[in-house]
This record gives C-alpha cells, structure tokens and sequence, in this order.
C-alpha cells in the first residue's frame, strides 16, 4: 500500500480512470453535504482559511489495465467525496463556458476546455474509458448524461436522480454573488482553489492487496455504512474481479431491488442486516445484531468457490426471509394467510426457525399441509403465553436452537418434533396447557391502547371459527359491551358492586367484540346496543340474541364459551 498527500488536479490529471465497484451504494449525498462542501471552498477562496484544506482519503486498488489503454483504479473508499467533486468541476465547466462577461470570454472558455479534456475526460479515448470516473450502474447514466451534454453544448440534462440535483445546486451557487458586497465569484480563481488547495490523501494498494481490510478499517467503526454495506463490499471484494458483475447482476441486485421495493433507503438496509442476522441464527449460533457484518465475514473467510456458493445460499435464505415478512411476496394463498397473521401478531422472532422450515418446503421435503401444521402450532405457541403474560425475552433464544432441537426429537418427521418438543419446554420457555390458557383468557383484561391490532386479530380469529364467511378488521374497531363510561343506566345493570366488576372486567375479552358501528354505541344502554349488535354481519355478536342482561356473570359465561373456541383456533 502507498499513501500520499495530492491535490485534486495531480489525482485526476492523466490518462486514468477511477471506477466506483459496480456493489458500492449510489451516490447518496444531500444538499446539506453539499452546502458543507461550498461554505468550505468560499472560505478558501477569500481567505479566511489559508494554505490548503484536507478533504479527506480516497482510497483505490489499482486494477489491471491495457498498454494503449487508462491506467483504471477501483475506488474502495471515498467514492462519495470524488463523485461530489467533479460534479461540481462540471458545473464550473459549463459556468465557464456559458458566461455572458466578454471581457473574460477567451479566458473563460480556454479555462472551460482545459477542465473538459484534461480533469473531466480522457480526451482521445472512447466508450467507458472516456470518463475519468465511472459511478455505479445505477448512476453512470445520469453521470454520463452531464459530461456528454457540457460536450455538446446543450443545456438541457435529464432531470432525475441525486446526481442531476448535484449539479444544478453547484451551477446555481458558481452564479450567485458572494460576500455582503455581492461581488461575482472569480470563476478562474474558484477553480485554482478547486484544483490546488484542496488536498486528499490519496491510499492506492496494489492487486494483490486485501481491500476488505482497507474499507472494514475506515468504515466499520464509523456509522456511514450500513452492516448489509459492509457486507456486500466484503463478499465482493473477495470475489476474483471477472466474477463480480455477472455474481452482481444474477444474484445480488435482484434481491437488493427486491428489499428496496418494500421500503425507504434506510429501512431497506436495516431490514436486509436483519435478514442475514435470523439466516446467521437459524442453526443455533448465538450472533449479536450488532456483529452480523463480524459473523458473516468469518463465514465467509474461504475460497473463491465456495464464496459463490455461500452467497447463494445467503441470497436463498434472504429471500426466504423476505416472503415470511413481506408475505404478499409469497406466492402460495394458503401460507401467505399464514405469514400475514404472523406479522400482525408482531411474532417475527420465529422467522429464524421458519428459514429452515421454508428451506425444507421448497426442497419438497416437507407438504403444504405440514408446514401449514407447523404454523398453526407457532401461533398457538405465542398466542397462549400471551395471554399466560409469559416474558418475550427468552423467545430469541428459543427459537435460534429450536430447528436442531426439533430434528433431535424426530429427524423424519418436523410436525411431530417441534409438538413434541414445544410441549416438553417450561418454565420461560412453556407452552402453556389448555387449563392455564384458560384461565387466562377469561381474566386477563387485554385491552390497551397498545394491543389494540393484537386484540382485533384474537376476535377476529375467534369470529372466522364460527363462520365461512371472513372477517376484515380494517373496517371495524373494538367495542366494550360494558362501556368504558358507566352512566346511571348502566350502574343499575351491573348492582351495588359495579365499580369493581367495571375495574375488573372492562376489558377482558368477555366484554369486547368486533362492530362497525361503534361511534353509535358508546355508553347506550345495554338493550339499544343488542339491537345494533345483532344487525352485524360479525359473526361473535350473534351470541347477543338471547341474552337480557350484560353484568359480571353474562361477562364471565361469554369468556368461558370464547375460550372454548379459543382452544380450537390455537391447539397444543
């Protein structure tokens, strides 16, 4: 490796070429950035900062060219900083080249034409090698699309992209008066300051280089790069140069565009890192979120060929993961009802023991029955200790081991290994009997303003047990029977001790069901509320046909009969 100190002018002089690998991130500053950057230079240009300013590292590897070609340098670090300056090089050049002073014109446009041949282009070459920097695929266009139309003089760049808003910010600021005397920005100066005062430590390490190593240094530490970033450089670092952008395009991309068509830049990252850790777990291995990028490189720490077939497998299982948690992804109906219940119960910790069951199913090893079995059971599982008030915080532990411990119990059969081996658990662990479950149904008020979905996906589920005809709780809310404001009426219904059977029953489950009407409802006597209830389509309030009185006993008797059902929704 060869660190030195330049100026931008020595980095981009020449016939070279600075390549951003085809796995870096686009181009991803913002306007804040930019104005960081001008306020910088400004101060450069009048002085008020002297000498030279230090930018910052570019760090390259040096990348096998031809003898009548460019010297071509993969950017490792810093691709951010680079892309930023020539943009604005650009912008200058265009701002020389259309400036309306004649007493400059000739200056101005020598000025121009050594900024385009000279730090912009490698003049006599062709095709890619033309630009002395080449971003991202996905960038290059709009990059491209600049540098080709400062050539051929049109004004007009295709409006789109970080890129074009780049350089429209910089032609705007090269134009604006500067300074309280609003004085015109001496565009031959400006430059000079561009190109001479601007200094970076240019780090170059040669092919046989580790340039892992080199980016895990700079970045790991720092909080620029997501883990699903460092991860990607890393395996493609690894990967030998021929290979990259085919793995690239056939396998890579179409799972980062996949995570990116569900969410913002920001999610889309964490929610990938969030997929290697539950596909790094799904055997039992213990991995902080923290070191997922740590785990996977020690993973992956081996040879060429057995890197692609690693990166398959991690693609294999990421897409996995994202049919289990984007489930309108899955393609079969039947698991796709599944996967959504899951989600809506917020029970995702059990997607890493799910991986494996998805592997399985998709190897034909296990049926659409079984693994419909096998989902029923989960959600059994974390339904009953819900209502049994059982901590979560065991449920990743759980679950990072529960594959092996079920092909322990029965290696030929997944459905009878993980019955058996949930019902074996106790303590944090348990799976709690139908007699606890109970018990816990009829008593335990459910109802918060925190549980509000979870609540409507238990009555919603009892309600689709009693009737073919599907419930959709986006159109309902939940309606306490016995109001949440007791008016007179209601105090006399409920007798003598109605401030505790109110305390201790407003909201369990016996005095709660599903209604579209329940601005109407309120705190309406209990005989006014029948007569809505029983106009619904919901099939839970049907109970209400016969009953003349809601107090504590209707309460507790209506419970009893729900968890009945319950029982049968959510088996052990």
């Amino acid at each position: 490796m060869k660190a030195s100190e330049t100026t931008l002018r020595n980095l981009l002089e020449g016939t070279k070429q600075f390549q951003i690998p085809l796995f870096q991130r686009p181009y991803s500053w913002t306007k804040e950035k930019w104005e960081t950057l001008w306020e910088d230079l400004i101060k450069l240009y009048s002085n008020e900062v002297e000498g030279s300013y230090f930018l910052g590292a570019i760090v390259t590897q040096s990348i096998p060219g031809t003898a009548d070609g460019i010297s071509p340098y993969l950017v490792i670090d810093g691709q951010q900083r680079l892309i930023t300056l020539t943009i604005l090089l650009a912008a200058m050049q265009y701002t020389l080249k259309h400036d309306k002073n004649k007493q400059f014109k000739e200056k101005y446009q020598k000025l121009a034409g050594e900024l385009y041949d000279k730090i912009l282009t490698n003049q006599y070459k062709e095709g890619e090698e033309f630009y002395k920097v080449l971003p991202t695929k996905e960038d290059s266009g709009n990059y491209q699309n600049i540098i080709i139309k400062l050539e051929k003089d049109r004004t007009v760049v295709e409006k789109k992209g970080r890129i074009y808003e780049a350089y429209e910010f910089f032609k705007k600021q090269l134009k604006e008066p500067i300074f309280e005397e609003e004085l015109a920005l001496d565009l031959a100066k400006f430059k000079t300051v561009i190109l001479e005062r601007l200094l970076l430590v240019n780090i170059t390490s040669d092919e046989q280089d580790n340039p892992y190593l080199i980016f895990e240094s700079l970045n790991y530490k720092g909080q620029e790069l997501s883990q699903a970033d460092l991860v990607r450089n890393y395996i493609f670092m690894r990967l030998p140069h021929e290979r990259r952008e085919e793995i690239y395009r056939e396998k890579w991309l179409p799972l980062q565009e996949e995570f990116k068509a569900n969410m913002a830049q920001k999610e889309y990252a964490n929610e990938l890192t969030n997929s290697f850790w539950f596909y790094l777990r799904k055997d039992g291995e213990p991995v902080s979120e923290k070191e997922v990028y740590k785990a996977i490189k020690n993973r992956f720490d081996t040879t060429h060929n057995e890197i692609e077939f690693k990166l398959e497998e991690l693609v294999q299982f990421a897409n996995y993961y994202q049919r289990l948690k984007f489930y309108n992804k899955e393609p079969e109906v039947k698991l796709r009802r599944w996967f959504e219940r899951l989600v809506c119960l917020d029970f995702t910790t059990c997607h890493i023991f799910l991986l494996n069951v998805y592997h399985e199913y998709e190897q034909k090893k296990l049926s659409l029955q079984e693994f419909e079995t096998i989902l029923r059971y989960l959600e059994s599982y974390f339904v009953r200790r819900w209502f049994a008030e059982i901590s979560t915080r065991s449920l990743g532990t759980v679950f990072n081991n529960l594959y092996r411990e079920v092909k322990t119990a029965n290696p030929n059969d997944l459905v009878d290994g993980l019955r058996t081996v949930l019902i074996g658990y106790e303590k944090t662990k348990i799976w709690p009997s139908d007699e606890e479950f109970r018990e816990k149904f009829v008593t335990k008020p459910v109802y918060s303003s925190t549980n509000i979905n979870r609540v409507k996906f238990i009555l919603a589920s009892l309600a689709d047990s009693l009737s073919k005809e599907k419930v959709d709780p986006q159109n309902l809310t939940i309606e306490h029977i016995m109001p949440q404001k007791l008016n007179p009426q209601w105090k006399a219904m409920l007798e003598q001790n109605y401030s505790q059977v109110h305390k201790e029953l407003l909201h369990s489950l016996g005095n709660l069901t599903l209604t579209a009407y329940n601005g109407e409802l309120g705190n309406k006597p209990f005989d006014e509320k029948k007569s809505i209830y029983l106009q619904s389509n919901v099939s839970l309030n049907k109970y209400f046909q016969n009953i003349t009185h809601w107090n504590a006993d209707e309460i507790k008797q209506r419970a009893d009969k729900l968890a009945d059902i319950a029982i049968q929704v959510w088996p052990r």
